[in-house]
């Protein structure tokens, strides 16, 4: 069982302190204590101003130095690797990990915590090392003639960290005396440290027990045992991280990010006071979009049927209503960050991928109401946007050598390239965004780029093999400067692609030749794709399924 899995009832300690800044003092609210910016005050746009000197907490220009200048003592399980890999992390993995807008909880809040929690201070380190070698085994040995890997030295560290960090988890859930808010900080790292090893899987499960402390925590705010401060905390902080790896993460492991939906719709407000704020409500639409885009896809499946009902109808209206008005507001925002000139080039690159994510929404929204696979014709500027605006994000994000951070729990381009290499038809379009996806930080919280890729190409190919397979320049994986701007056939094009896990029951088309191929090779999980294929003996074409691993 997971160290994690225990947590429901541990005990919450709040702090009482009167060092908080001077707004959360006028406003009456309980103040993080964050220097120079508390997190309550920067999640709403709000000024923070502190009174007199700043006492016993961190700032983003001094957490480093105030770290590595520490006594020993200070900092538990100190050696000399150790202490080399925490300065790691704050000068090369931390800017990186959770991007632009997340960089006080990367920054910030988890040294804090990492100064009183052994295990968070071990999953620290181990994530620095991680980033510093993404390759868990370089090296090759031979033994009685065997090829084998072996780990290299900050692999084997990491390992080391990370055990230790498990094991002092669950030494406190033992002792009764975790802090919930404490272990949901280890969740984010132990899925971090999971998803860089490539074991996505194990991140997957971890995530769900977050979501169940989350559900936990948002129990006792609703019987007034939490205080307001940690509350805030959880909603501004906590909550958005858990959304926007649910949101990227859907679509491959159907992970339960509905949970943190809202239950009603809330108004939403026509201005935006920080691009932060707008990634919050955009990662929001992106999850409750996919949902109802697969509620839609389940529809046709099911029902063979090519209506819809009034109540998804007015679900796409609605749903429709809120993502003009959020790009109405976030055009808003941009037009009064650049007049008073203060749109540096990180939030230029942050603007393009919210921008290409409106457009992943835009089109999803515009196309599931149908089940005709042509419909996404219609928006090939939108897919033309996305695969530009993609560009731009990565030159932002990229790193002093101009390569990509091999991680990133940031939003990111996965989802919007991902959805373009799979729906739009036009060659050239879907081959540029596979090229990006090749350039992209190659674990992105839930998402593997490289399964991303490997998927895009397999369907690319069935598609195109039997599109326009005479072309003189016919079309493979990979190619991208030779391929013909024309559209896939509508024939040939694949229906909707879903996730299956045989574990949750095997589908009735699957036949018992290949549940015991795949039960051979262990493999559980599943792309099912529906295709028109051509029986070249009657010459027509005849409706298919088939079942594609889903190697992460």
């Amino acid at each position: 069982m997971s160290p994690l899995a225990s947590l429901k009832g541990s005990p919450i300690r709040p702090k009482r302190s009167r060092r908080g800044c001077r707004t959360c003092k006028i406003r009456k609210v309980k103040c993080g204590e964050e220097k120079p910016n508390c997190i309550r005050c920067t999640s709403t746009g709000r000024k923070c101003e502190y009174e007199g000197k700043a006492l016993g907490t961190f700032s983003s220009a001094s957490s480093a130095t105030s770290m590595l200048d520490s006594p020993l003592s200070l900092s538990p399980n100190t050696v000399w690797r150790e202490r080399r890999s925490f300065a790691y992390y704050f000068q090369h993995a931390a800017p990186f990990v959770g991007g632009s807008l997340d960089v006080d909880f990367w920054r910030v809040i988890v040294p804090q915590v990492c100064r009183s929690e052994p295990a968070v201070w071990d999953a620290i380190i181990a994530i620095s090392a991680l980033f510093e070698s993404p390759d868990p085994c370089p090296d090759l040995a031979l033994e009685r003639g065997r090829e084998i890997r072996t780990l290299n030295q900050n692999h084997r560290d990491a390992l080391t960290w990370y055990s230790r960090s498990v094991s002092a988890v669950r030494q406190r859930i033992e002792r009764g005396d975790v802090d919930i808010f404490v272990g949901l900080v280890s969740c984010i790292l132990f899925i971090c440290i999971e998803a860089l090893q490539g074991a996505l899987a194990e991140a997957a499960q971890l995530y769900d027990q977050g979501i169940r402390l989350i559900c936990a925590l948002r129990a006792q705010t609703a019987s007034g045992t939490v205080p307001a401060a940690k509350i805030a905390w959880l909603e501004d902080t906590i909550v958005p991280i858990f959304v926007y790896l649910g949101a990227i993460g859907y679509s491959i492991a159907l992970v339960p990010v509905g949970s943190l939906l809202p239950c009603s719709d809330p108004a939403m407000a026509l201005e935006f006071p920080s691009l932060k704020l707008a990634r919050d409500i955009i990662i929001l639409l992106a999850a409750e979009i996919q949902i109802f885009q697969r509620v839609c896809d389940d529809n046709f499946v099911q029902s063979h049927a090519s209506q819809v009902s009034q109540d998804l109808k007015l679900r796409q209206m609605v749903l429709s209503a809120k993502l003009k008005k959020w790009h109405l507001a976030f055009i808003n925002l941009k037009e009064s960050l650049r007049k008073r000139n203060a749109l540096t080039p990180q939030d230029i690159g942050t603007g393009a991928l919210l921008f290409s994510y409106h457009e992943t929404l835009f089109i999803m929204l515009g196309t599931c109401m149908s089940p005709s696979q042509i419909t996404t014709d219609a928006y090939l500027p939108n897919f033309q946007n996305i695969v530009d605006q993609c560009g731009i994000a990565l030159d932002a994000t990229a790193q002093s050598d101009s390569t990509q951070p091999p991680f990133t729990f940031g939003i990111s381009v996965g989802l919007p390239l991902w959805f373009t290499s799979l729906r739009c038809r036009d060659p050239r379009i879907r081959r540029a965004a596979v090229a990006l996806l090749r350039r992209a930080p190659q674990v992105q919280g839930l998402y593997k780029c490289a399964a991303g890729v490997s998927l895009a190409e397999t369907v690319m190919m069935l598609e195109e093999k039997d599109g326009i397979e005479s072309s003189p320049n016919s079309l493979h994986p990979g190619t991208v400067e030779t391929t013909p701007a024309v559209f896939v056939p509508e024939e040939a094009r694949l229906g909707p692609i879903g996730v299956i896990d045989l574990d949750n029951g095997i589908p009735p088309d699957m036949t018992d030749e290949e549940v015991h191929k795949w039960n051979q090779r262990g493999c559980r999980n599943f792309l099912r794709i529906s295709r028109d294929q051509c029986d070249l003996a009657s010459d027509t074409w005849q409706r298919v399924h088939e079942y594609i691993l889903l190697d992460h």
